[in-house]
């Protein structure tokens, strides 16, 4: 039993350097708002009061109108009207520059109006790693959404699951081994 007690703690052991801790980037949560919006305002509260604020994600705020009552182009309204139309032609149907609050989160999210089931969503990106859209189209970039579309988002397995999942297969072969060769002793 010594023996197999020892196999399974050194064939962990023998895993913890494989797995590496890397220090991830916030996440960056956009809002494309108008002056005076209410809906942007609440919003903002909504995502400022999450657990996860300004440790695993950023507000962005820009300016897609000046202001909620005449709608006046704002000095963020190209980069929104841009981010929107490749958002629609990839699938996500709620996705418009047209009404405000527009939240866009990396590739996985984009909507105009207000919401309160974000926080799953930003952790998940979080984990994944933010592909920060609106970031790449500001850039000058025009490849920024490439291959990503709704139906591909809705059966995608998180790497992390994967890898996960993988180490519980190893390790319980290695146990599974040191077992049977401690019984044949």
């Amino acid at each position: 039993m010594k023996k197999l007690l020892m196999t399974v703690i050194l064939a962990v052991v023998a895993l913890v350097p494989t797995i590496t801790v890397k220090a991830k980037d916030p996440v960056k949560v956009y809002i494309f708002e108008a002056g005076g919006c209410p809906y942007c305002e609440k919003q903002v509260e909504y995502l400022e009061g999450l657990e996860g604020y300004n440790k695993i994600f950023t507000i962005e705020r820009k300016e897609l109108y000046v202001d909620h009552i005449d709608w006046a182009q704002g000095k963020d309204f190209e980069l929104g009207k841009l981010v929107a139309e490749a958002f629609s032609k990839a699938g996500f149907e709620e996705a418009s520059y047209q009404g405000t609050p527009f939240v866009v989160i990396s590739d996985k999210y984009a909507t105009a109006g207000y919401s309160t089931a974000l926080e799953d969503i930003i952790k998940g990106v979080y984990e994944e790693g933010d592909k920060d859209v609106v970031g790449c189209y500001a850039s000058g970039k025009t490849d920024c959404l490439d291959g990503v579309t709704v139906d591909a988002l809705e059966g995608k397995d998180s790497t992390a699951t994967v890898y996960i999942t993988l180490g519980v297969i190893i390790v319980a072969g290695v146990a599974l081994l040191a077992y049977s060769k401690a019984k044949a002793n």
